[in-house]
């Protein structure tokens, strides 16, 4: 086996797969790079069983063959040569018997011991249920929308998971909630094949790579796969494993009404949380508003360590309310999108309360359970 790639193409495509190789787990093998050396490309592909990254680069080849090494490594050395976009890096298995892989570039020499490939997971061959060319913009800008309420740390993988609710193809929704939060919001401008007008769940470990695919400039195409989601652009394929589960019914918890509807500025209330976060982190990041007819007080109050408040102008439609949030679920919300204003509909201090972009023609929505104030 002997061929030779591009350093900087080498550095990229390490990159990227190495985003799917697993940190840690009970198969060794999945710690390694799968590659793949054929006539003229190199194909290299990570996994750790929930997600699949694959991702093929131009190579000089003179022998073809498949193995497995070891990703973190690899990744090491590669970062550890002098950076130079002209230069190669070659491979070469000089005696198989020892299963060592030479590595040179330039004045460098390494030997890394590789692995056969039979033990890895199989590497499959897509045959998608209907492939389209998604809205690279509106899928990105719901995907932050919605990433805001999925908790990592839940145990319930549902919690930890995007809803994909594709049912309705010509107004597909993206939802998602922690239990004590809910983002829902539209993919704009998505019209969807008959073949993935389905809901499914996909898991918080996919939503970052897929966030970055579409940060991209090259058009993504999306499919379905079995139980499986697939993106891919002309260079990359990622693969993620699908949620089994029941999804809330997030039509059902969205409020139907209100009677205190506030508009505030965005950085108004950016430069709230800045004061009061830092006291609201010792009363379990409990944040007050008093909302007055033209004003509204921001406050947080933990009697261990003090007391912080700021004063930022509203418009209130309704009766003067006293209500409390998590700052740090709000701080989530305004970081996430780039409207001026910002807009709050509520009932009473112990109801959910809906925040929305002050622009009406968002579809975005995020409800808040409040938090309990001792009297």
């Amino acid at each position: 086996m002997k061929f030779r790639i591009g350093q900087k193409e080498l550095s990229e495509v390490v990159a990227v797969v190495s985003k799917a190789v697993a940190v840690k787990g009970i198969k060794a093998i999945l710690s390694n790079f799968h590659i793949t050396v054929s006539e003229n490309k190199v194909r290299f592909v990570g996994t750790d069983q929930e997600v699949m990254m694959i991702s093929s680069v131009n190579a000089n080849v003179e022998q073809t063959g498949v193995f497995t090494i070891p990703a973190k490594l690899l990744q090491e050395i590669i970062s550890s040569l002098p950076s130079d976009e002209n230069s190669e890096v070659m491979f070469e298995l000089e005696d198989e018997e020892s299963g060592r892989m030479a590595i040179k570039s330039g004045r460098s020499r390494f030997e890394l011991q590789i692995q056969s490939a039979e033990e890895f997971p199989p590497v499959p061959v897509i045959e998608s249920e209907g492939s389209f060319v998604v809205n690279r913009e509106s899928m990105l800008q719901a995907l932050k929308e919605t990433v805001i309420a999925i908790n990592t740390e839940e145990t319930n993988p549902v919690q930890r998971s995007i809803f994909f609710d594709f049912s309705n193809g010509d107004a597909p929704v993206m939802a998602s909630t922690d239990s004590k939060r809910l983002a829902v919001t539209k993919v704009k401008d998505l019209v969807l094949p008959e073949e993935l007008r389905k809901s499914f769940i996909v898991p918080a470990r996919a939503i970052p790579e897929i966030m970055k695919l579409l940060e991209n400039r090259e058009e993504v195409h999306l499919a379905l796969y079995g139980s499986q989601l697939l993106f891919s652009t002309s260079k990359d394929q990622f693969i993620t494993r699908l949620v089994d589960g029941q999804f809330p019914d997030y039509a059902r918890i969205l409020p139907k009404s209100s009677s205190h509807n506030v508009k505030m500025a965005r950085k108004d209330l950016v430069q709230a949380f800045k004061v009061v976060a830092p006291i609201a982190r010792n009363i379990n990041g409990q944040v007050q508003f008093d909302f007055g007819q033209n004003e509204v007080k921001v406050w947080s109050d933990a009697r261990e360590s003090g007391l912080a408040e700021h004063f930022i102008p509203c418009e209130l439609d309704g009766e003067p309310m006293n209500i409390a949030f998590n700052v740090k679920f709000l701080q989530d919300f305004v970081s996430s999108i780039a409207d001026e204003e910002v807009v709050i509909e509520m009932t009473t201090s112990s109801y959910p309360g809906l925040f929305r972009p002050g622009n009406p023609d968002s579809d975005f929505k995020y409800v808040v359970m409040p938090m309990f104030v001792a009297r």
